[in-house]
């Protein structure tokens, strides 16, 4: 019977006192506990309760950072608006002629140097005017070792275009855009289709004799090319907008 007792008994881990009921000792550790701290332990831990904030400083801590917040926030604020201020007010035709030097002028570049081959009529058999356009655009104008194209764009400028001719000494003299010297440009690229046209159905004649799917692949090609005119707004905005989002390229990111 004693044993049993005994091994009920719930026993102190500092000085080993022992109890019948575990809320006894429980009570019981937390004044031994006290009661053996060091004075050094006592202070310390009474400095760092006096170094606890109230619930009123919290309160004030907290407006202060909030303040402190605002004011940071504004500022950038600020800054980006004389960020977009100096974008706005960026002279890109003289940044051009200062920095850009393109490898031949805009009028040699469409006339001569612009390539469409027969690939380009061939994507037109299978997709339709706009993507053909696209595909002749990035075509001539993806990066090429040495060559500068002299048409550019920015974002700063939504949707307008630069376009230079050379002089005789090599530099660049830079303007904006017109509409004329697009629809010269999108022109330029229909009468070279038509070239390829030609071309390609010379040098295929005898499909044309064995596959019906073919001929009328061409055919269908053919009306593509002839039914699109670019004195619609809507066709030159299309061709417009999609050569611009694939042109254009952020002042700041350099060339």
């Amino acid at each position: 019977m004693f044993s049993e007792v005994s091994k009920s008994k719930y026993s102190c881990s500092v000085c080993k006192k022992q109890y019948t009921r575990k809320l006894s000792l429980e009570r019981h550790t937390i004044l031994c506990d006290l009661k053996t701290r060091s004075k050094v332990d006592l202070i310390v831990e009474e400095e760092e309760i006096n170094d606890k904030p109230t619930y009123d400083q919290l309160v004030k801590i907290v407006q202060e950072l909030s303040i402190k917040c605002f004011k940071m926030e504004s500022k950038v604020d600020e800054m980006q608006q004389w960020i977009d201020r100096k974008k706005q007010k960026v002279d890109i035709i003289t940044w051009l002629n200062t920095n850009i030097n393109s490898t031949v002028g805009f009028l040699e570049w469409i006339n001569i140097v612009m390539e469409v081959r027969s690939e380009h009529f061939i994507y037109l058999m299978e997709y339709n005017i706009f993507q053909t356009f696209e595909i002749i655009f990035e075509y001539n104008l993806m990066d090429k070792k040495e060559f500068i194209a002299p048409i550019k764009c920015f974002s700063q400028k939504n949707n307008v275009f630069y376009i230079c001719e050379n002089t005789e000494d090599g530099n660049s003299i830079w303007r904006e855009m017109e509409t004329t010297d697009f629809a010269m440009l999108l022109k330029k690229i229909h009468n070279k289709l038509l070239n390829e046209l030609t071309v390609w159905k010379k040098e295929n004649q005898k499909l044309f004799e064995d596959n019906s799917k073919i001929s009328d692949q061409f055919n269908k090609a053919v009306i593509k090319l002839m039914s699109v005119g670019f004195t619609q707004d809507s066709n030159m905005s299309r061709i417009r907008n999609a050569l611009y989002a694939y042109l254009k390229v952020d002042m700041n990111c350099g060339f």
